[in-house]
């Protein structure tokens, strides 16, 4: 099985090549998806062995004011029966009128290709609630076509994703709003006019584990995104660890930014800084962007295990998992 993961991580370069910007900005975007693949695919829900929690919050374009801004709470866990359950809660400040929050439930379910493969399949269901910003500045307070700005809707949606993994490897697609509900905020007729749909977005990624020494490892990996509407945008990071405990990471956004980070995990917990350095034209308004976040990972006896989680031995946060 993993002599297919370098043809499958090329084809997800070979996508990437397309020219342009990415991911609408109907989701939230997030530079730490590999230290909380759950955010990108439901399908990570009780594949990991132990029971993640994760706060996480991100800062864009630090400095200017009405940036945007999103927090996240999310945990999953594995069942018996080979099902993995898990939740997201959000709240997602796109630094204009329109805020979000919102809740994201998902179940996934894993099969065994054979000792040491597996393959899990997620899906998840949103409800997302739309508002305008109370506090938007207007040149006329009179002006009849923002007597609406204040309106709320409630819109749901799903999303679904697949992937396969093993100890050294994880290689997976997403789909997220794949209903493409609308955000019901077209009523107003300052909305008039405009597509509210939300777009249904694709999401390929994957990554790689390689064992320097005992102490040593890399794990570079892969994200690209794109819409129905939109060219793709593609993610490279490459990551190094240090006796399991700490880690230095290198990436960048294409057409967007330079990324840096450091964390480490300790015990039960592990925590995460990532540097954005933007390098378009946003750059003007500030290059800054900051996003953090801390785990807990909450051991766990009960639930299923799959083949490819009983052949490992890690030295992973000061205890070895078998």
């Amino acid at each position: 099985m993993q002599k297919i993961i370098f043809p499958l991580i090329l084809f997800v370069a070979g996508v990437s090549f397309i020219p342009g910007n990415a991911e609408a900005q109907q989701l939230f975007r997030r530079s730490q998806f590999m230290t909380n693949p759950f955010l990108s695919n439901p399908a990570i829900a009780g594949t990991l062995p132990e029971s993640p929690i994760t706060m996480n919050y991100r800062n864009q374009w630090t400095g200017f004011d009405g940036a945007p801004e999103t927090m996240t709470l999310s945990g999953h866990t594995a069942l018996p029966n080979r099902i993995g359950v898990g939740a997201i809660v959000y709240s997602d400040d796109t630094g204009g009128a329109i805020q979000r929050t919102g809740i994201e439930v998902a179940g996934s379910y894993t099969i065994d290709l054979n000792n040491y493969d597996a393959v899990s399949f997620g899906l998840s269901l949103m409800a997302n609630q739309w508002s305008f910003d109370n506090d938007l500045d207007v040149w006329d307070v009179e002006d009849p076509a923002l007597q609406y700005g204040m309106e709320q809707s409630v819109a749901l949606d799903a999303h679904f994703g697949m992937m396969i993994f093993s100890e050294a490897y994880a290689f997976g697609f997403a789909i997220p709003n794949l209903i493409q509900a609308s955000s019901g905020l077209g009523t107003s007729s300052l909305a008039s006019g405009l597509d509210n749909t939300q777009i249904r977005h694709f999401r390929f990624m994957g990554h790689y584990r390689y064992d320097i020494s005992d102490v040593f490892r890399i794990e570079p990996s892969a994200l690209v995104r794109l819409t129905e509407r939109t060219p793709a945008q593609l993610d490279v990071y490459m990551r190094g660890w240090y006796a399991d405990m700490a880690w230095v990471s290198l990436g960048f956004r294409t057409n967007d930014a330079l990324v840096l980070g450091v964390g480490g995990e300790y015990g039960p917990f592990g925590l995460a800084y990532v540097y954005d350095l933007t390098s378009t034209a946003a750059s003007y308004l500030s290059p800054h962007t900051h996003e953090v976040s801390l785990t807990y990972f909450v051991p766990r006896s009960g639930g299923f295990r799959s083949n490819s989680m009983n052949s490992r031995r890690i030295l992973q946060r000061n205890r070895i998992v078998k």
